[in-house]
């Protein structure tokens, strides 16, 4: 696992700001065949507008302190040694510090997320959210919370995507189902739970 040394793409947004950079990390079909192999993967839940719903993916959660979205408390699990090499190599990347990381496994293009942002109390006031992608690049959306502005990055396999500043309480974002997609893609989204 080598992480690169290049700058991030500073992408400045109407209240928020994404830093990206193309290819943090080498070796990445090692990586993502070991996280999909020694992870603990489920299909969660969710609950929207009163109605129980399984989430259209994978996923696993670690970290030092539970979460806590759509009414579904995730608790604490420790950190295996992969992860905390993962979250070194973010942590020092994005400048910030984490203790949590939420895995989604997205396994086939209709396998996706909702539009959403990552804005519960426990994540402080301007939540800083770093996620590292393997597999299949698939586009990201994010949309204003004013109905007109638009954004779309496509973070490639390998590539770290920092949201930073206000940007969780102004937008929205998400990933679409897709019937072009045959591929896996897997992504890690490191938080800090106050």
């Amino acid at each position: 696992m080598i992480a690169s040394n290049q700058n991030p793409e500073i992408i400045e947004l109407p209240d928020g700001r994404l830093r990206y950079i193309d290819r943090l990390l080498t070796e990445t079909d090692t990586l993502s065949h070991t996280l999909k192999n020694s992870l603990h993967w489920y299909q969660g839940d969710v609950y929207l507008f009163g109605r129980h719903y399984q989430t259209p993916r994978l996923q696993c959660w670690y970290g030092d302190k539970a979460y806590t979205y759509s009414q579904v408390r995730l608790a604490p699990t420790p950190w295996p040694p992969l992860l905390n090499q993962l979250k070194a190599i973010v942590e020092e990347a994005s400048g910030h510090a984490f203790n949590s990381v939420l895995g989604n496994w997205y396994q086939h293009g209709q396998h996706n997320m909702g539009m959403h942002a990552d804005n519960e109390p426990e994540l402080g006031k301007n939540p800083v959210v770093a996620m590292l992608t393997f597999g299949i690049a698939r586009p990201l959306q994010f949309r204003h919370r004013n109905g007109e502005d638009r954004f779309t990055i496509t973070p490639t396999d390998g590539s770290l995507l920092v949201m930073e500043g206000p940007i969780q309480h102004y937008w929205r974002h998400g990933i679409n189902k897709s019937k072009k997609v045959t591929g896996q893609r897997t992504s890690l989204t490191f938080r800090q739970i106050l």
